[in-house]
């Protein structure tokens, strides 16, 4: 009787046990996924398999990385512990706890920053490649677009006919503010000749073309206090105050560091920028989150599609 109960309560504990593994927290976030004609695998730790890891997948005590040939992976630790290249001379990698890195402010944002990354890779829905490219495509505004932005000078961008000529109209609160008409399809920064936009005040802006719909988005200014904050945390994110993260990761917590905060159209101009240099799937993934954002579906599909393309290894 005692042995029967004994080996009841090791039954429960066991499985007490784990039930609190499952439900363990991240504890990194795959920040990098470079094949690179080698081979990059992940295993979680109730999991028999070895799979492709996805971008921004989070992992949890135990799970584990396995990279060969040229292969490279980069996970970011959770609460600003540091970051983790995963290559074949250290493969494979099991996810457990490093060294602190960086200041300790950088630590702050990247601890909130990397928290946010985390819970981006989810399952979505885009529509197909073939249903896209059946369409028609009319002039749509990129941004900025439901979005707020920085304090400064904001670029106009749409997509549309090259061959087309575009007026841009933006309104404020008392009106009309600043009008260019005769544009080509580029992007148009605010120039410094008008007048100065005004920290947390809504914007409004209208894009017009010849036969074809207005187009019209919303933007905001943030004020002047939630500029300053904003400004100091990406200064933590660089290479300066946060030693020790890789060029491409530090773009990654740049970009989720301003999509947490509500600023879609800085993080999609930091991503584009990053992608024009080195493309990555972790990039066109968070990139892809933008444009879920801002209600761009299809050019959300688009940079999904790269993002799954790019960490297979395969480059389309």
């Amino acid at each position: 009787m005692i042995r029967a109960g004994t080996l009841l309560l090791v039954s429960v504990v066991v499985v007490l046990g784990a039930g609190v593994a499952l439900a363990a927290d991240p504890v990194a976030v795959i920040t990098e996924i470079h094949p690179a004609g080698g081979e990059v695998l992940v295993k979680t730790a109730e999991d028999a398999e070895w799979k492709a890891p996805k971008p921004l997948l989070a992992l949890r005590p135990g799970d584990a990385v396995r990279v060969t040939g040229r292969g490279r992976l980069v996970l970011v630790l959770t609460g600003g512990r540091g970051s983790q290249t995963v290559t074949q001379t250290n493969s494979p990698f099991t996810v457990g706890r490093a060294g602190e890195g960086g200041t300790e402010r950088s630590r702050s944002v990247v601890s909130t920053v990397t928290a946010f990354l985390a819970g981006q890779q989810r399952e979505r829905t885009y529509v197909s490649l073939a249903v896209r490219s059946a369409r028609p495509q009319p002039p749509v505004i990129i941004g900025p677009r439901e979005t707020a932005i920085l304090n400064g000078r904001p670029v106009f961008e749409w997509t549309g006919p090259s061959q087309g000529r575009y007026r841009i109209k933006l309104h404020g609160p008392q009106g009309i503010v600043w009008q260019q008409d005769d544009l080509p399809i580029a992007p148009v920064s605010y120039p410094t000749s008008a007048p100065a936009l005004s920290p947390g005040t809504k914007y409004h802006w209208e894009l017009e073309a010849p036969k074809a719909p207005t187009q019209q988005a919303d933007f905001e200014v943030v004020n002047t206090g939630d500029d300053r904050r904003i400004r100091s945390a990406l200064e933590s994110l660089t290479s300066q105050q946060a030693s020790g993260y890789p060029a491409s990761t530090l773009v990654v917590m740049r970009a989720g560091f301003l999509l947490q905060e509500g600023l879609a159209d800085e993080a999609r101009r930091e991503l584009v920028a990053a992608i024009k240099k080195q493309d990555e799937a972790t990039l066109q993934q968070l990139l892809g989150r933008v444009y879920e954002r801002i209600g761009l579906k299809h050019l959300a599909g688009d940079a999904f599609e790269r993002a799954e393309a790019l960490a297979a290894g395969s480059d389309r």
